[in-house]
């Protein structure tokens, strides 16, 4: 017999909360394992070719795992390079600081009718303040900071033994559901499919936003033009609140090492025309519609992942949404929320 609605809710409501808690509970394992995921998708065609040449299976997924984390390296070495520059740049910075807020005392002190003693001792207030809270910042900072680095390094381990054990999860799957293999297996497929084009994507996305962002940062003489230009683009992955943040990086240092306002207004000017460009002709073509997910759903998928694991969610909460829409598509139970999910 057809249970009644309030039955059904029920069970919904507590499948719904079971789900939440076991996605913020296993967040260090589920992490790491979601990302070698993505990462084992991407380098399949790569494994494939070298399958096709008679390379050994694991000396395939080896060399899929050091084309990844090659690629990060290579990375992180120009951010590196820059962000040491910007370190050795900082007394300088300090100094041209030290004006801009005795020009802002100035201005406060004649505009608004505020001593520059009372500025001086609201700023000490709060400066206390922090510095009250900042052994416990400290202390978060570190252990999110050790909590990174082992999930950095467990990721290639996953993805080494996902690519290496692929044909046993094929086969668990076929014994799984034997009757419904071919199905399963064409499912999974275009799951591939989807993170592949994604995040491939996405990398060329990277690519050519950094590009264009670092042309016009040269062009108006900024300083820590590459790191500001590939900061903006990596932080470009974030939907929607990535782009805000990463406009305010060049926006304040153009205001602290530029003495005219107006290299502040180009700053903005550059990363305003980067991002109609990429929205309106990078992006539809190099990253497309893979995902599949209209604003309002990629919306709330972005803020659940934030929710769930925080940084790392709203990172990986994109192709995670697109892959949930392939499986809605090809379920038939699940048709009406793919439907939901997806564009017109």
């Amino acid at each position: 017999m057809k249970q009644p609605f309030y039955i059904q809710a029920a069970y919904f409501l507590l499948f719904c909360i079971l789900t939440t808690a076991v996605l913020y509970i296993g967040r260090p394992i589920l992490v790491p394992c979601l990302a070698a995921l993505l990462f084992a998708f991407l380098v399949l065609p790569i494994i494939h070719k070298l399958e096709s040449w008679k390379a050994p299976g694991w000396l395939a997924a080896l060399v899929g795992v050091l084309t990844i984390i090659v690629s990060g390296l290579a990375l992180c070495s120009v951010l590196f390079w820059q962000v040491a520059t910007f370190a050795e740049d900082m007394p300088l910075l300090k100094d041209a600081i030290s004006v801009k807020m005795k020009s802002l005392n100035k201005y406060v002190e004649t505009e608004a009718h505020i001593s520059r003693r009372a500025q001086s001792q609201w700023i000490e207030e709060k400066t206390a303040e922090v510095l009250n809270n900042a052994s416990g910042s400290i202390l978060s900072v570190f252990g999110a900071t050790g909590a990174a680095l082992a999930t950095f390094a467990l990721i290639p381990i996953f993805m080494f033994f996902f690519l290496l054990y692929r044909s046993k999860f094929k086969q668990f799957l076929k014994l799984l559901d034997p009757e419904r293999h071919e199905y399963v297996m064409e499912v999974t497929r275009k799951i591939s499919k989807v993170s592949q084009q994604y995040i491939r994507g996405i990398f060329i996305e990277i690519c050519v936003l950094s590009v264009l962002n670092a042309i016009g940062f040269m062009l108006l003489g900024l300083k820590y033009a590459l790191l500001l230009s590939v900061l903006a683009a990596v932080l470009n992955v974030i939907p929607y609140v990535g782009v805000l943040i990463g406009s305010i990086f060049p926006i304040v240092i153009a205001l602290v090492t530029k003495d005219d306002g107006l290299y502040a207004v180009g700053a903005l000017g550059v990363c305003v025309l980067v991002q109609f460009v990429d929205n309106n002709f990078i992006a539809p073509k190099v990253v497309g519609s893979s995902v599949n997910l209209n604003p309002v759903a990629s919306i709330l998928i972005l803020l659940i992942g934030n929710m769930l694991w925080g940084l790392p969610g709203m990172i990986l909460s994109m192709p995670v949404g697109g892959m949930f829409k392939v499986v809605c598509d090809n379920v038939k139970s699940m048709h009406a929320l793919g439907y939901l999910l997806g564009e017109e």
